[in-house]
């Protein structure tokens, strides 16, 4: 389509050009239905005649008009081919930059609010992808707004350029799955260069290399051209003399971290990199030196280590040093990989170093075992040594611990707290822990350990005796769960995080075994564990933070210094370690974290017969959960950020695809279809404990609360044909998880179905709605068991070998579970009606095993199955010296 000035364009009259790119010509426009002057970004020629692409394009302007940001441009609506944007006045970040370098004060101020529009995308699912001063306007009250978020992948427009790395083209996100690029090649961070698929770090990177252009006057990577630009981008580092010598280190800092070529190891998210510039106002705190007696440095141990370990394919380590070459400042690193054909257990908090700094304590198992404990053990690595050595006795284990003493470690398995040798020999049970969420051992051998999900700390003497309550559950606060101690130096305080969180954050507090009197230390994305000489460590949005700390006094002494670790964790929608320590410390400066090569998730059909077939095209994401609709045609997959972060996106199963879904903040889990087809029933924790919320898929109009408790955890597990029922699984303080029966209108509150002191899980109601199949570990391991609906009668055991989940074919006949590891499907005939009786399992389809989640198609003969894409195994990073002046 073709816009003349003075023309009218629907009610919109064409005032004059304000100027054209990549991805179409822009008008001022009057719009004389609401008298305001707006933007009409009017599409590529292309576009008017082809509805598809058309409607694709409507479809993708329908979920960025739903960014509401002030330093953000709107995005009012579609007229014709055209896109009604806010009219934005203001100077053109380029044209500020052309002048030369900018002074810290001016440049914080605007590089703050890009980050806040960013933070806001990023948190929706979008990103900008087209990331340049160009895209920046700064009013003349100093207002930024951020322009054409996401009009990349709307668009899917591949245009050519001018030759100008400045106004290089804007390509399609379609393309860059055949290797095409996107984005403006001066800004583009390494992985669009090569035309890989992109995320939210691609983003950052150009934050970083506008930053850098700001400070410096210069682009961070020149050329004459394109394609010399982007070769620059691929292989060479901006001139780093160019920034100010008076430039704080902070943020010299934070631009390497945000233009590190490897997205891996680039800032994670944008969040950090805006309270990095918040907190410039303070000065950054210093790392105080350990005593070089308690030091011991890696580069003492014997070179045939370092040879055996370069030689050896499993368990060996890689070392190199820290960037200083001065004894004193340096941080060592050391990387211990799993044993042979086995696999690290994907979560920090199977980590741990002892206290002394000579071993780790990890655990081999893959998420998908360690959710019934059949597979995961304990194994130890002396740093001295080049392999590390299982411990029998240790099957199902996990969240280590350490005595103080270095000798013993503390662990969970099968619904006990145990201990044993760290040089091996028989476990010794202490107590009862049905849910337990981590432990801490002090010198005077008492253990406090959080024994359930749910409820306060305990302590328990580790030579035994009967658990004592050490902590209170405070109603006032609407408190649910203590979770995850940590001994403070003098043996007496501990700290641990406070559930249910908030927007990410939980509170954390410093209790006492002496009175039960406890300090409130404020809100962290996860419980902190103390590292010598004075500092609180833990992952702050993937990235590790140290919070100066005086453990005397239980007070906070500073703002937090952000390292170059990122540690790891996985979050298991079925065995959730929510608030887990991030890292492991030992008393003589060095820490201990999970590494992963990769959260991605791969989305895979398999079907009865023919077994894997194709891979469900979805954005790259660590997805967690699927649940497909009553008509297969979409399903619902929740997409973890973190172990505190998950929205849900609809996924076109026809033709592949994904739009964001939830809105809201904090976790969004596990959606569950009604009857009709047309809406979903999932859990939030924005407001604390996890609630119900319920949304039509096929309208714009936001999520709302259905039904609201103080209880911590509970989440929908099936709907019922007729519509009437929604099943859902909650965490009771006294019973653990048990199945409740919610009126789907939400308006009276739920009666018990099932329960007991076991755990009871996924609930199926059959298609006449006479009979549930569920599971339970009444018998110690969690099998399905089938039981009349709404009243209950006798249990009828289904499962033999374990099972974590069932589907009820259309007819009701038969009935198909998935085992308990994840290794396979099984399937039973079943007389429906009156009466229930059922055959005996057989082995429908195996499963890879390192399966995340499955759901089934409803003809029950094809299956989405979720398996992590990880491009190695991961590994365990052991950083000495961690405060080192180096490492700032």
């Amino acid at each position: 389509m073709s816009a003349v000035i003075g023309q009218t364009l629907g009610t919109f009259q064409i005032v004059g050009k304000l100027g054209q790119g990549g991805m179409g010509e822009v008008y001022r426009a009057r719009d004389t239905r609401l008298n305001r002057d707006v933007a009409l970004k009017v599409l590529p020629p292309a576009f008017a005649t082809d509805p598809e692409r058309l409607t694709r394009f409507t479809r993708e302007a329908q979920v960025l008009a739903a960014l509401n940001h002030t330093n953000i441009a709107s995005i009012y609506g579609m007229e014709g081919s055209a896109l009604v944007m806010e009219l934005v006045q203001g100077e053109d970040l380029s044209d500020i930059i052309a002048r030369g370098p900018m002074p810290l004060t001016e440049i914080l101020p605007i590089a703050k609010q890009i980050g806040d529009a960013l933070e806001a995308a990023h948190e929706q699912g979008i990103v900008h992808r087209d990331m340049k001063p160009g895209n920046v306007k700064v009013r003349a009250d100093g207002t930024v707004k951020v322009l054409d978020f996401g009009l990349a992948k709307a668009l899917g427009l591949e245009v050519t350029g001018d030759g100008d790395p400045m106004n290089s083209p804007t390509l399609a996100v379609g393309a860059t799955r055949i290797g095409m690029i996107l984005g403006t090649a001066a800004y583009m961070a390494p992985e669009q260069a090569r035309g890989k698929t992109v995320d939210r770090r691609a983003d950052i990177w150009a934050f970083g290399v506008i930053l850098f252009e700001m400070l410096t006057g210069h682009r961070a990577f020149e050329g004459d051209d394109v394609s010399i630009t982007l070769a620059n981008v691929l292989k060479d580092d901006p001139d780093w003399r160019r920034l100010p010598s008076d430039l704080p280190p902070s943020i010299s800092r934070l631009l390497r971290r945000c233009l590190e070529k490897d997205p891996r190891r680039r800032l994670s998210a944008i969040a950090d990199a805006r309270l990095e510039l918040d907190e410039q106002e303070a000065p950054p705190a210093i790392a105080p030196q350990p005593a070089a007696s308690r030091r011991r440095p890696f580069a003492a141990w014997p070179a045939a280590a370092l040879v055996a370990a370069t030689l050896l394919g499993t368990a060996g380590y890689v070392f190199w040093p820290s960037r200083s070459g001065s004894a004193s400042t340096v941080s060592s690193r050391l990387s211990i990989l799993p044993p042979a054909n086995e696999h690290l257990y994907p979560d920090s908090a199977a980590v741990a170093i002892s206290p002394d700094g000579t071993m780790v304590a990890f655990v081999v198992g893959a998420v998908s075992g360690a959710v019934s404990g059949s597979d995961s053990q304990i194994w130890v690595r002396p740093l001295e040594s080049v392999l590390p050595r299982r411990l029998e006795d240790t099957e199902g284990g996990q969240l280590p611990f350490w005595s103080a003493d270095s000798r013993r470690i503390g662990f969970f398995s099968h619904g006990k707290l145990k201990t044993i040798a760290a040089s091996g020999g028989r476990a010794e049970t202490l107590a009862d822990t049905p849910g337990a969420r981590g432990g801490t051992w002090n010198a005077e051998n008492v253990i406090v350990f959080a024994p359930d999900a749910q409820g306060p700390l305990y302590k328990v003497s580790a030579t035994g005796g009967k658990p004592e309550q050490v902590t209170t559950i405070d109603p006032a606060r609407k408190e649910a769960a203590h979770r995850f101690p940590a001994f403070l130096p003098d043996g007496r305080h501990f700290l641990y995080s406070s559930l249910p969180g908030k927007d990410g954050k939980f509170e954390i507090f410093a209790g006492s075994l002496d009175d039960p009197s406890r300090t409130d230390l404020g809100a962290l994305e996860a419980t902190p564990v103390f590292a010598e000489p004075g500092w609180l460590m833990y992952s702050r949005q993937g990235v590790l933070a140290a919070l100066p700390f005086d453990p005397r006094a239980l007070k906070i002494t500073g703002d937090p210094v952000m390292l170059d670790d990122e540690p790891s964790t996985v979050f298991d929608p079925i065995n959730s370690f929510t608030a887990a320590h991030s890292v492991s410390t030992s008393a003589t400066g060095s820490i201990a974290y999970y590494s992963a090569p990769s959260i991605n998730t791969t989305a895979t059909w398999h079907d009865v017969n023919g077994g894997a077939s194709s891979v469900l095209k979805v954005p790259p994401g660590h997805y967690e959960t699927i649940s497909i609709s009553p008509d297969g045609t979409r399903a619902i997959m929740s997409r973890s950020t973190s172990p505190s972060e998950s929205s849900l996106w609809a996924v076109d199963l026809l033709r592949g695809g994904a739009s964001p879904l939830s809105s809201g903040p904090g976790r969004n889990d596990v959606a569950i279809w009604a009857p009709d087809g047309e809406r979903v029933v999932w859990a939030a924790d924005r407001d604390g404990p996890q609630n119900l919320f319920v949304k039509n898929v096929s309208d714009g109009a936001p999520e709302r609360l259905l039904y609201a408790n103080d209880t911590l955890f509970k989440g929908p597990v099936d709907w019922s044909r007729d519509g009437r029922w929604i099943l859902v699984s909650q965490l009771d303080a006294e019973t653990s998880q048990n199945i409740w029966l919610l009126d789907s209108s939400g308006t009276t509150p739920p009666t018990l179905l099932i329960g007991g002191r076991g755990t009871d899980l996924s609930g199926s109601l059959s298609p006449d709605g006479r009979w549930i199949a569920f599971t339970t570990n009444d018998s110690g391991r969690l099998e399905l068991y089938v039981q009349a609906f709404p009243t209950a009668g006798r249990r009828i055991q289904i499962s033999e070998q374990g099972a974590l989940g069932s589907w009820w074919s259309r007819d009701g006949r038969q009935l198909t579970f998935l085992d308990d590891d994840r290794n396979a499907l099984w399937r039973v005939d079943v007389q429906p009606g009156e009466t229930f009786a059922a055959s005996v399992p057989k082995k429908l389809m195996a499963l890879p095993a390192d399966t995340i989640f499955v759901d089934a198609m409803p003809d029950r003969q094809r299956f989405v199955v979720l398996t992590p894409e990880l491009s190695g195994n991961g590994s365990l990073t052991v950083v000495q010296n961690w405060h080192a002046p180096a490492r700032r």
